[in-house]
Formats: C-alpha cells, sequence, structure tokens
C-alpha cells in the first residue's frame, strides 16, 4: 500500500515531465521517418569501413562527409540496423542530450530566485524560443546538440574538479567538429593549463586511434583529405554562399559586399548587396570581423586571465557569449548550428525575470515595454521558419537568421550578472 502511494506520489510530481518525455517519444517515433542527414553519417561509416576515401564520396548525390574518422566508427555497429531503427536511436540519444543540456544550464542558474511560477515561465519561454532551432536538428538528424551537449558537459565537468572526465568530452568535441575548439583558449584564460593540456592529448589519441581499425597509413591519408575538405582557407569557405541556406559572419559579409556572391541556380533575384568589393578585400573585412568577435569575449569575462571564476551564474554568462560566437566566425553554418544560443537565451530569461521584479533597482514600465517587444522581435527571427514558412527563401536570402543572432551580442552586453548580484544572486 505505502509503495503504492509512493508510486501515485511521484507520478503527480513528475506529470508534466512525464508527458514531455512521452511527446518527445512520439515525436521520435515520426521523425524517424525522414531523409535526414544521419544517412549520410551511416553510409560514410559504411565506405569508411570498405577502404574508400569518405572525404572524397559524396552521398546522397550532393552532400560531402565533414566530420571525423573516429565518429564513422563509433556509428558503424548502427549500420547493421534498418535506417529507421538507426535513426530512432540517434534520435532517442538527441532527446537525452536536450534533457542533459537543460539540466546543466539549470546548474550554472540560482533558480531558488524564482518563485514556482516564474520557474514554469523560464522553462516555456527558453524552450518556445529555441524550438525551431532544436526542431531543424531532430527533422535533419543533425549533431549540434550532440557537441553542445560534449561542450557544457565538459566545462561542467571541469568545474567539479573532474579534468580528465571533462577535458575528454571537450576533445570529442573538437575531434567530431572543430567548432568547440574556442573552449580552449577560454580554458587557458581562466587558467584551467591541466584541463588544456588534457584536451589536447585526447585529440590526439582520437586522431590517432582509428589507425587500429583502418590501418595508419589510411588513417593518415583520410586526416589529409579532411583537412582539405574543411580548409577556412578555401575560396568557397570565403565566400561561404554554395548553399543559400548557409548562415554566419562570413556568409553575411560575403552576400553584402560581393555582388553575385553565389553561384548557387536557386538565388533569388533581388539585391542585397551594397558593395562590389575584391575576394582579396573582402578576406580582410571577414578576418577583421572575426577577431571582433573573438575580441569581445574579453568584454563578457571581464577579469584578469588566469584567475578562477567563483560565479556560476558568470561562468554561464560568458559561456554564453562563447556559443553565440561558434556559430558567427566559423564557414559553412546551417540554421540548425545557432542552436548554440540556447544557453544565452535560457541566461537572458532568467535575468530579466529577476531584473522585473528588482524593487530596490526597478526597470521603468516603458523600458519593460520595449524589452519585451525587443525578445518578441528576435523570438519570430529566429523562429520564423516555424512561423511563417512559406517566406523562407526570403528570410535565407537575405540572412534574417544572422541578423538575429548578431542582436543578442548587445542584449547581453547589457545584461550583465553583476546587474542581479546586487540582489543577492550568484
Amino acid at each position: 500500500m505505502v509503495k503504492r502511494q509512493n508510486l501515485l506520489s511521484f507520478l503527480k510530481e513528475k506529470k508534466y515531465v512525464l508527458l514531455v518525455f512521452a511527446l518527445a517519444l512520439v515525436f521520435v517515433i515520426i521523425e524517424s521517418k525522414s531523409k535526414g542527414d544521419f544517412r549520410i553519417f551511416l553510409n560514410a561509416s559504411d565506405d569508411l569501413l570498405k577502404g574508400e576515401n569518405i572525404y572524397q564520396n559524396k552521398y546522397a548525390l550532393y552532400y560531402h562527409y565533414f566530420y571525423d574518422i573516429f565518429f564513422a566508427l563509433i556509428i558503424s555497429p548502427l549500420r547493421l540496423l534498418p535506417i529507421y531503427w538507426a535513426t530512432f536511436i540517434w534520435l532517442l540519444c538527441n532527446i537525452f542530450f536536450t534533457y542533459r543540456i537543460w539540466i546543466l544550464i539549470k546548474n550554472f542558474l540560482p533558480l531558488e530566485k524564482l518563485n514556482s511560477k516564474q520557474i514554469w515561465l523560464f522553462g516555456f519561454c527558453s524552450f518556445a524560443g529555441i524550438f525551431t532551432l532544436w526542431h531543424k536538428n531532430m527533422h535533419l538528424t543533425q549533431m549540434t546538440i550532440f557537441i553542445l551537449f560534449l561542450c557544457l558537459e565538459g566545462i561542467y565537468r571541469i568545474e567539479k574538479k573532474q579534468f580528465l572526465v571533462g577535458s575528454m568530452l571537450i576533445g570529442i568535441g573538437i575531434t567530431i567538429k572543430i567548432l568547440p575548439i574556442v573552449l580552449i583558449p577560454y580554458l587557458l584564460y581562466r587558467g584551467y593549463f591541466k584541463s588544456v593540456l588534457y584536451v589536447l592529448l585526447s585529440i590526439v589519441v582520437l586522431l590517432i586511434l582509428p589507425s587500429l581499425f583502418i590501418g595508419l597509413d589510411h588513417n593518415v591519408f583520410l586526416l589529409k583529405e579532411r583537412w582539405s575538405l574543411i580548409n577556412p582557407l578555401k575560396t568557397e569557405h570565403l565566400l561561404d554562399t554554395e548553399e543559400r541556406s548557409f548562415h554566419s559572419l562570413t556568409t553575411l559579409l560575403s552576400v553584402l559586399l560581393v555582388e553575385n556572391a553565389t553561384t548557387d541556380v536557386r538565388i533569388l533575384k533581388l539585391k542585397r548587396n551594397i558593395m562590389d568589393i575584391s575576394l582579396e578585400s573582402l578576406k580582410w573585412v571577414i578576418t577583421i570581423a572575426r577577431l571582433i568577435i573573438v575580441g569581445l569575449a574579453l568584454l563578457f569575462i571581464n577579469r584578469l586571465p588566469f584567475k578562477k571564476e567563483q560565479s556560476k551564474l558568470q561562468v554561464l554568462y560568458e559561456l554564453s557569449y562563447i556559443f553565440i560566437a561558434i556559430p558567427l566566425i566559423f564557414p559553412h553554418q546551417q540554421h540548425y548550428a545557432f542552436f548554440f544560443i540556447f544557453p544565452a537565451l535560457s541566461y537572458l530569461v532568467f535575468y530579466y525575470l529577476l531584473r522585473f521584479k528588482d524593487v530596490k533597482n526597478p526597470i521603468s514600465n516603458w523600458k519593460k515595454g520595449m524589452l519585451i517587444a525587443f525578445f518578441v522581435l528576435l523570438y519570430f527571427v529566429i523562429n520564423a521558419d516555424f512561423i511563417l514558412g512559406a517566406y523562407q527563401n526570403f528570410y535565407d536570402h537575405y540572412k534574417t537568421l544572422t541578423y538575429g543572432i548578431l542582436l543578442f551580442i548587445p542584449l547581453l552586453a547589457f545584461s550583465r550578472p553583476k546587474n542581479i548580484s546586487l540582489m543577492g544572486v550568484r
């Protein structure tokens, strides 16, 4: 009887969580039928074990495999399953990664400062704001959720002094997809020298490890082929306009500063460039813009190097900016890559829930209205494909998503943790 009462009590307390997971399971069952990029990963894995050049081959007629050899080996057992069930397992893993990302974000936030209604609002706004980008990752069976999980889990473990585990997770993320490499200078700046060493060692091991399965010569050959494919100095990565759906700082500057910057036949015949400069000049503009984005990280860290930060809220604030910067400074980014803004969005929702109720340092009703309007604008820009998908071609043509992500930077800059630390939050 007691066990039954305990079970009923548990189900009552967790009913919303169970409902979410039930809906997520139904979603995975449906989306496992989609023809996402996980098929490309599995085909590349199959070709790898056949001794082929997986970085030269094209899959689904047009697309290259960009990820590392280690990942192709890890997923190779899924080749033995029907594609539906292989995709089902991958999407189910991504549900777990999403859940863990959410737990990690909440771990950095002093949620005890919010009442139950505000906590519900915090969760709803955070997920509603990111839904379209999350859905794109799931529908296209992409990697971004997994990579963000590795980054956040790695930093969390390092903060807990589990240096080896945390560093290995970040090393795995960098090896699979180079984007998390920006965490190395961040860890170095914060004085985590041991972690930086472990990350570098992890990368070396993971690059060499496939030699045990495919041979050293073939492994070295594929590593060179991969670098040739992803080398950011290549002209196509400079213009970064091969596909209409690309979004990043490089893509935005290319379409603004170079006339006829793309050979994509699907491009709309609508003017969007404001200048027409040479590729050499564009290279310098993009380099300077990237350096500015990277340099702005110091504004958000705002302390001398090699000092540990005790405030978990400040750590999340710093990571929020770094994760915004990642898809902006790297080329060849699609919509789903901007799922990296999830920590920043959650931080901002938490920040303004507290600031709006701050009686000691109140925000005027006029400013509250402006801020709410600004958040609504950001919501529509980020989720435009979901809300008014019929105009997706226009959004991609004018790179509206990139503009929306750039707007996060000044908003985050004016939402510093010290403003709410005055309320006793650390």
